[in-house]
C-alpha cells in the first residue's frame, strides 16, 4: 500500500508541475494571483510535510454577459453530446413508471491529469465516459479506454479506487444487465466484476462504497429495486404459519410480502429484490448481508448513503426506499465478540418520520454546528396546484392514505430534513428550513455553491409521466381492463416536466429559493446529478442526466475563488480517504465547517471525492483537522485559500476524548416508569374536516405537600379509561404510589388541568381536577369538574355535589388566585372545546370561594371573559405591579388576552397593552422576570414554523365554520394564501367527502386545484360563516414594558428559530445554571393533526440559557441531556433531591413520564413557601432578588400555568454570591427581608 501511495504522490507531483508550466496558457484562462505571504506559507506547509503539494485555482473563464451564477453549456460548447433516450425492450416498457427511467452521473479524475472527468449512464449502450480536456471541453473516450458495452442498460455509477492503487476505477450498475467493474490501468480499463465477486445481475440501482470496517479497503452496499412491474406478487407461493397467518414462502419473497393494515386483512405487496452488503476480503467481495444484521429487505431502493451520523468513526448507512417500503437507518455497531461488524436498524427510535416515496438522499452539516445532518426527498408539490392535483383519494377503496400514520415511523409524502442533535434522536426540520416541498425530486445534492461557508442544496425534478395526477388516475381506473391497458394508457401521456430547484443556505436553518436567480430552473425531466470543480477555478460545477433530453452541464460563475479544496491521499486508509471526517476552522476559529468523504450521494450518482470548503470573506483557514478512518488525526494550520491541497495521511494531532457532562440526567425512579394511556377515539369520524384531534390533549400534573411532611407530592392526571395517580414523596427522592379508590371510580373522566389548593381552609391540600375531552356530547355530566378533599393524611374523597356549581363544559386549564383580596382563592376554569362543534367557543368561568362552596361569579368578577374562544392556557400574575393579581389567557385562533384587575374585577385590556394584533394557535403561557427589571414577562407556546401552515399578517391562515350546503350542518374550511389568492387547505377528496356538492361542482382535481375558496364556496356563504384568523405561529416572549406610572404594554419577540421546530406545550422559566438569569425549558410535539398534515414531531424539547437581557441561547440536546420524544405536554419544576436546583417532570401524552435531575455544579438557593401545614398563605407572594449590579429579579408564586401544570412552590435563585438582599412580599401586603448570612440551600417559612 505504501509503495502504491509513494508512486501516486510522485505521479501527482509530476502532473502538478506539468500543469503549472504547460496548462492552458490562453489569456482568458490563467491562474489566480496569490500574495507573497500566501506563497511563503504554502512552501512552509510543504517543507513541514503538512501537505504534499498545492495547486492554485484558475481564473473563472465565464462569459461576462452571463448574469446568472450558473451558466448552461450546450453540447457544441462542451463536446458532451449525450442523451438518455427511452427505448427499452418490449418486456421492460412497464418500467416507464419506475425509477429506472433515471440515469446517473459520476465525476472523477480517471487519468490523474488533475481534471475531473464525467461518466453518464443511460438505458442503452452502457453509458459514456467523457475526458476533460480543460476549459470545459470534453471528449468521448468510452471505446478508447475500454468501458463501452453496447448491450448494457446502465443505472448507478461510481468512480472509486477499489484496489487502492491511486487510480480511480469505475463501477457501473445495470438493469437486467450484469454489473460492471472497470479496473483502471493508468487510464485504460479492464472489466473484472466477476473476479471481484461483484457481477450481480438484476435490478441494480447503485453500489455505494465505504470502508465500513475501517480495515483500509473498500466494502460495498448494493441497492436494488424490482425487475417486473405490475402484479408480480400474485406469482408468489403462500403458506400459513403455525398461527394460521398467511406468509410468503422464502424463495418467493422477492416477488411479494404481506403488509398489515389497520382494521383490515393484510395486503400482499409487490416486492423488490434484496439489497446486499459486501465485505472486501483481500480483493474479493463476500456477501455478509445476513450476518451483519442488515438482513433481507425486499423493497424498491432508490438511494443508499454512507455517513457517520454519530461521529464514532464507523460509517453508518441510510437506505431510502420507494412507496410502502420503509427507509432504514443502519447504525454501525462495530465489531462484535466474534469479530463481525454488526449493524442495527434504529430508524424507529432515531427518526420521527420518513418520506413515503423516498428517493434521493444526501448529508450536510446544514447549520454548521459540527454534526452531520441528512435530507431525503419525496414528490410533494411545491405549489397549491401541484399539491392538490396529486393528492388523490384520501378515503375509499382506492385510497392508500391509511398508510400515512400506520408505519413506525410514519411515512409522509414530503421531503425530510433530519437535524442531528448529537444524541440518538434526530429532529426533523424540512418545513422550518423551507425544503419540505420541491416537487418530484430525484436528486438531493448539497454543496457550497457560492463559497460563503454554508452548503447550499439543489434538486433535480420531473418524471416520465405524472403518475400522481388525481385526474389521470381516475381516468385509468375507469378503464375496463386495467392490467392490459395500463401501459398503453400511461405511454400515451406527456412526460411530467418540472423545474429543477436550487436553494441558498442563509444560515439559522433558513434556505432561500434561488433557482431562477442562479439559472438552475431548467424545465424538463432531470434525474441523476453530480457536482465537482470541472475547470479548477475553485467553485462547484454541476452535471445532470435526464430522461429523453440531453445531459446538462452548468459552469459555476462565482466571482470569488475563496475556497479551499483537499485531495486526501490515504496511506493506512483507502486511497481516497472515504470515511474521513474533515473539520475546518476559520474567522479566528469562530466558525467551524464539517465535511465527510463518501461515494454514492443523491441518486444513482457519485460526485468528486475532493473536499470543498467555501470561506466567505475569509482568505485563510485557521486550522484543518482530518480524522482519518484509520484513527489518525491530522492538523494543518494557517492555510491560504485559492488552492487545491494534496494531503497525505499522517498522525500529528491528539484527539481529545473527554466528554463534557450533560447538564441534566434522566432519572429512573417510579415516576419515570409511569405511563399516561390514551383510549383511541376517532375525532374525524364526527367532524370530517377537523384540523387536529382534540381527544388527546393531556396529561396534567400538580405538585403539593398533601401529607404535611415538608416535601412535595405529585398528582398525575389520566385520560378517560384510566385513573389519576398520586405519588407520595418519601423525603429522599423516592415516590410511592398511593391507593385512592375514588380515582378508580372516576376513571371515565378525562383529566385535564389539576391543582392542589385548600378551599375548605382546614390546613391540608385538596385537589381540583378539570374534566375535558370530546369523547362525549356537549353538556353531558361526564364534563363536570371534580373536587377531591384531603383527610389530612393524603387520602382523598369526592366532595359533595353542592360544593361546585354544575358546569358541563369540556375544560382545559385551571389556575387559582385571590382576585378580590378576601383571603380566599378564586379559580379560573378555561373552556377548551365544544365536543363535536369545533371551533365554536366554549364557556370559561371564574369560580369564587364563598366560604361554604364555589359559586359562578364570572359575570360579576370578569365581565366579557366567559365566551372569548377556545382556551389553551392561563396564568395569574401581577403584571403592572399594583398588588392586584391580573389574568392572561391564551387561545387557539386568537390573541393572548390580558384581563387587568381593577380592585377585584378583571377587565379586558388586550388592545390597550398591544396584544390584540398577534393571532395564533397558542398552547400555553408561563411567567418569569427574564430581563431582571423587576416585572414579570411571559413565554407563549405556539405551533411554530415547522408545519405546512405559514401565517403572516399579510397572508394569514383562515378557518371558516358554517353551513356551506344548506342542509343545516356546519363544516370547517381551512384556507391559505398563495400569490394573493385564497385557496382551500384541504383537497378535493376530503372536502367532497364532507360536502358532496363540492364534487358535483368541481368533478376533477384540476378544476378544484385552480379554484379559490370563493370560487368553490361562494363569497356569500363565506361571509355568513364564522371566520377565524391566525397571523403569528411563532412561540415567543412577551416582554413586559410596564413603566413607573403603571402603564403596561407588551413587546412580542419570537424565540430562536430552532425552538420553532415543533409546537410548544409545557414551558418553565427558572435559573438552571445558577448564574442569576432565568433560563427556559420547553417541551414539544403533537400527534393530533389529521393524517394529511401528519404528526408534528420535529422537536425533542429544548433548553435555552438566558442572558438577563431577555434573550436566550439554545443548548444542543447532547449537552443539555434533555431529550423527550412523543407528545410532551405538561412540564413542572421541583427539587427532587434537595440540592437547591430545579429538576423537571415532563408529562407525555400516551407515553411515559420523563424525569430529569439537574447536574450543574452551582451554589444555588431554593426558597420554598409552603402554605401548609404552617405559615401564612403564599399564593401570589412576590420574592424580589436585589443583586449588587442594581438589577432586580422578581418571582411570583402561582397556582397553575404553563400547560396543564402546577409546579412545586419553590423559587430557584442563582448567583448567590452577588445577591444584595432578598425581600418577600406576602399576599396580605406584609414584607420580610431574609438574612442572607443564614440562607441555606432550602429555605422554608
Amino acid at each position: 500500500m505504501k509503495l502504491l501511495i509513494s508512486f501516486f504522490i510522485s505521479f501527482w507531483l509530476s502532473i502538478l508541475l506539468f500543469l503549472g508550466c504547460n496548462s492552458p496558457s490562453k489569456k482568458e484562462y490563467k491562474k489566480i494571483k496569490v500574495s507573497t505571504k500566501s506563497e511563503a506559507r504554502i512552501n512552509q506547509l510543504i517543507s513541514n510535510n503538512d501537505i504534499v503539494s498545492a495547486e492554485r485555482y484558475y481564473h473563472n473563464n465565464h462569459n461576462e454577459d452571463i448574469s446568472k451564477r450558473f451558466e448552461y453549456l450546450d453540447s457544441i460548447s462542451t463536446g458532451i453530446n449525450f442523451e438518455n433516450i427511452w427505448n427499452p425492450k418490449e418486456e421492460h416498457k412497464p418500467q416507464l413508471e419506475n425509477s429506472f427511467i433515471s440515469a446517473g452521473v459520476a465525476i472523477g479524475d480517471y487519468n490523474n491529469d488533475g481534471l475531473m472527468d464525467i461518466f453518464l449512464s443511460r438505458q442503452q449502450d452502457g453509458g459514456r465516459l467523457y475526458k476533460n480536456l480543460g476549459e470545459m471541453k470534453f471528449k468521448d473516450v468510452t471505446k478508447t479506454v475500454g468501458v463501452f458495452d453496447k448491450n448494457m442498460w446502465s443505472t448507478g455509477v461510481s468512480f472509486v479506487d477499489i484496489n487502492n492503487d491511486g487510480w480511480v476505477d469505475l463501477y457501473v450498475c445495470g438493469f437486467e444487465s450484469t454489473n460492471k467493474l472497470y479496473i483502471n490501468n493508468k487510464g485504460y480499463f479492464e472489466e473484472k466484476a466477476k473476479s471481484y465477486g461483484l457481477d450481480f445481475k438484476g435490478a441494480s440501482v447503485m453500489m455505494a462504497f465505504a470502508d465500513y470496517d475501517n480495515d483500509g479497503d473498500l466494502d460495498a452496499y448494493l441497492l436494488t429495486n424490482r425487475i417486473k412491474m405490475g402484479t408480480d406478487s400474485l406469482m408468489a407461493n403462500l403458506i400459513r404459519d403455525n398461527s394460521g397467518k398467511l406468509q410468503v414462502k422464502e424463495e418467493y419473497k422477492e416477488l411479494g410480502y404481506f403488509l398489515d393494515r389497520p382494521g383490515n386483512i393484510p395486503a400482499l405487496i409487490n416486492a423488490g429484490q434484496y439489497d446486499y452488503l459486501y465485505k472486501n476480503e483481500n480483493g474479493y467481495f463476500v456477501d455478509v448481508t445476513i450476518e451483519s444484521g442488515i438482513g433481507r429487505n425486499p423493497y424498491y431502493g432508490l438511494s443508499a448513503t454512507w455517513w457517520d451520523y454519530n461521529d464514532d468513526g464507523m460509517p453508518d448507512l441510510y437506505v431510502a426506499n420507494d412507496f410502502m417500503g420503509p427507509d432504514h437507518l443502519f447504525q454501525n455497531l462495530g465489531l462484535d465478540k466474534n469479530g463481525i461488524v454488526k449493524f442495527k436498524d434504529i430508524t424507529s427510535e432515531a427518526i420521527p418520520y420518513t418520506p413515503w416515496f423516498s428517493m434521493g438522499a444526501d448529508y450536510s452539516d446544514i447549520n454548521n454546528d459540527g454534526k452531520m445532518d441528512l435530507m431525503a426527498s419525496d414528490m410533494a408539490g411545491s405549489n397549491h396546484y401541484r399539491d392538490k392535483l396529486s393528492m388523490g383519494a384520501m378515503t375509499g377503496p382506492d385510497s392508500e392514505a391509511w398508510f400515512l400514520n400506520f408505519p413506525d415511523p410514519p411515512q409522509y409524502m414530503r421531503n425530510m430534513v433530519y437535524l442531528n442533535t448529537g444524541t440518538n434522536k434526530f429532529m426533523e426540520v424540512a418545513y422550518l428550513s423551507g425544503l419540505a416541498t420541491t416537487d418530484w425530486t430525484w436528486t438531493v445534492k448539497f454543496g457550497d455553491l457560492d463559497n460563503d461557508g454554508f452548503e447550499d442544496v439543489y434538486f433535480t425534478n420531473g418524471m416520465s409521466r405524472d403518475f400522481m395526477n388525481g385526474d389521470a388516475k381516475d381516468r385509468f381506473r375507469s378503464q375496463k381492463n386495467k392490467l392490459i391497458d395500463n401501459f398503453n394508457f400511461w405511454n400515451n401521456q406527456e412526460p411530467y416536466r418540472l423545474n429543477n430547484m436550487a436553494f441558498k443556505n442563509l444560515g439559522d436553518l433558513k434556505f432561500k429559493d434561488v433557482s431562477i436567480d442562479w439559472g438552475l430552473d431548467h424545465f424538463g425531466v432531470s434525474t441523476g446529478s453530480a457536482i465537482g470543480d470541472l475547470d479548477n477555478d475553485g467553485d462547484l460545477d454541476l452535471v445532470m442526466n435526464g430522461f429523453n433530453e440531453p445531459a446538462r452541464l452548468y459552469r459555476n460563475n462565482s466571482e470569488k475563488n475563496n475556497s479551499i479544496r483537499l485531495n486526501l491521499l490515504g496511506e493506512d486508509t483507502n486511497s481516497k480517504g472515504l470515511g474521513a471526517k474533515v473539520e475546518m476552522f476559520y474567522n479566528n476559529n469562530r466558525t467551524k465547517l464539517l465535511r465527510y468523504v463518501s461515494s454514492s450521494r443523491g441518486l444513482m450518482s457519485s460526485s468528486e471525492s475532493i473536499i470543498h470548503f467555501g470561506l466567505g470573506a475569509s482568505e485563510k483557514a485557521d486550522e484543518i483537522k482530518i480524522h482519518w478512518p484509520s484513527g489518525k488525526v491530522q492538523s494543518i494550520k494557517d492555510i491560504p485559500s485559492g488552492h487545491l491541497y494534496n494531503v497525505l495521511e499522517k498522525n500529528n494531532s491528539r484527539e481529545s476524548t473527554k466528554e463534557s457532562e450533560s447538564m441534566f440526567a434522566r432519572s429512573t425512579n417510579s415516576l419515570s416508569n409511569t405511563k399516561h394511556k390514551e383510549k383511541f377515539f376517532n375525532d374525524f369520524g364526527r367532524e370530517q374536516l377537523l384540523p387536529n384531534k382534540l381527544s388527546q390533549l393531556g396529561s396534567g400534573v400538580a405538585w403539593g405537600d398533601i401529607d404535611g411532611d415538608g416535601d412535595d407530592d405529585v398528582y398525575l392526571g389520566a385520560a378517560s379509561g384510566s385513573s389519576g395517580k398520586i405519588f407520595v414523596n418519601d423525603g429522599i427522592g423516592n415516590f410511592i404510589k398511593t391507593v385512592q379508590n375514588i380515582f378508580y371510580r372516576d376513571a371515565n373522566y378525562e383529566d385535564m388541568g389539576s391543582i392542589f389548593i385548600d378551599p375548605d381552609n382546614d390546613g391540608d391540600l385538596d385537589l381540583y381536577v378539570v374534566s375535558g375531552g370530546v369523547e362525549c356530547n356537549q353538556g353531558e355530566a361526564i364534563l363536570q369538574d371534580r373536587l377531591y378533599l384531603n383527610d389530612g393524611d393524603g387520602n382523598f374523597s369526592r366532595a359533595s355535589e353542592g360544593l361546585l356549581p354544575k358546569i358541563y363544559e369540556s375544560g382545559g386549564v385551571v389556575c387559582a388566585a385571590d382576585i378580590d383580596k378576601d383571603g380566599r382563592l378564586e379559580l379560573f376554569i378555561g373552556g377548551r372545546v365544544v365536543p363535536g362543534k369545533y371551533p365554536q367557543s366554549p364557556k370559561s368561568y371564574i369560580l369564587k370561594n364563598s366560604g361554604p362552596r364555589y359559586i359562578d361569579s364570572t359575570d360579576d368578577m370578569a365581565p366579557g371573559l366567559k365566551q372569548k374562544g377556545m382556551v389553551t392556557g392561563a396564568i395569574f400574575s401581577d403584571v403592572d405591579n399594583d398588588s392586584w393579581i391580573d389574568l392572561l389567557v391564551t387561545y387557539e385562533w386568537g390573541p393572548v388576552r390580558y384581563f387587568n384587575n381593577k380592585s377585584g374585577k378583571l377587565i379586558e385590556q388586550t388592545k390597550e397593552v398591544d396584544l390584540d394584533s398577534n393571532l395564533g394557535w397558542f398552547n400555553s403561557i408561563s411567567s418569569g422576570d427574564i430581563d431582571n427589571d423587576g416585572d414579570i414577562d411571559f413565554i407563549i407556546g405556539n405551533i411554530g414554523y415547522n408545519t405546512k401552515y405559514k401565517a403572516t399578517v399579510s397572508d394569514p391562515e383562515l378557518l371558516y365554520y358554517g353551513d356551506f350546503e344548506g342542509n343545516g350542518k356546519k363544516n370547517i374550511i381551512e384556507a391559505k394564501f398563495e400569490k394573493n389568492i385564497c385557496f382551500p387547505r384541504r383537497g378535493l377528496s376530503c372536502s367532497s367527502n364532507a360536502m358532496p356538492t363540492v364534487k358535483e361542482k368541481f368533478p376533477t382535481y384540476h378544476q378544484f386545484a385552480i379554484s379559490s375558496v370563493q370560487d368553490i364556496y361562494t363569497e356569500a356563504l363565506l361571509s355568513s360563516a364564522d371566520k377565524y384568523v391566525a397571523n403569528e405561529l411563532a412561540s415567543g416572549i412577551l416582554i413586559n414594558k410596564t413603566d413607573l406610572k403603571g402603564e403596561t404594554s407588551f413587546e412580542f419577540r419570537a424565540l430562536p428559530r430552532i425552538v420553532q421546530s415543533s409546537p410548544i406545550f409545557g414551558s418553565a422559566l427558572c435559573d438552571v445554571n445558577g448564574d442569576g438569569y432565568l433560563d427556559l425549558y420547553v417541551v414539544q410535539n403533537f400527534s393530533g393533526p389529521q393524517r394529511e398534515t401528519g404528526y408534528m414531531h420535529g422537536g425533542v424539547s429544548q433548553l435555552l440559557l438566558g442572558d438577563g437581557s431577555g434573550s436566550f441561547k439554545p443548548v444542543p440536546p447532547n449537552k443539555s441531556g434533555l431529550i423527550v420524544r412523543g407528545d410532551a405536554t405538561s412540564l413542572t419544576t421541583t427539587d427532587l433531591n434537595g440540592d437547591g436546583k430545579p429538576d423537571f417532570l415532563v408529562g407525555v401524552n400516551n407515553g411515559k413520564y420523563e424525569l430529569f435531575t439537574n447536574q450543574f455544579k452551582t451554589s444555588s438557593l431554593s426558597i420554598r413557601l409552603p402554605d401548609y401545614p404552617k405559615g401564612r398563605k403564599f399564593v401570589g407572594s412576590k420574592i424580589r432578588i436585589y443583586f449588587k449590579d442594581n438589577s432586580v429579579q422578581l418571582h411570583q408564586l402561582n397556582i397553575g400555568g404553563g400547560y396543564l401544570s402546577q409546579s412545586a412552590p419553590i423559587v430557584f435563585i442563582g448567583n448567590k454570591q452577588n445577591i444584595d438582599k432578598i425581600m418577600v412580599e406576602w399576599p396580605d401586603g406584609l414584607e420580610n427581608e431574609l438574612d442572607i448570612k443564614f440562607l441555606s440551600n432550602d429555605i422554608s417559612f
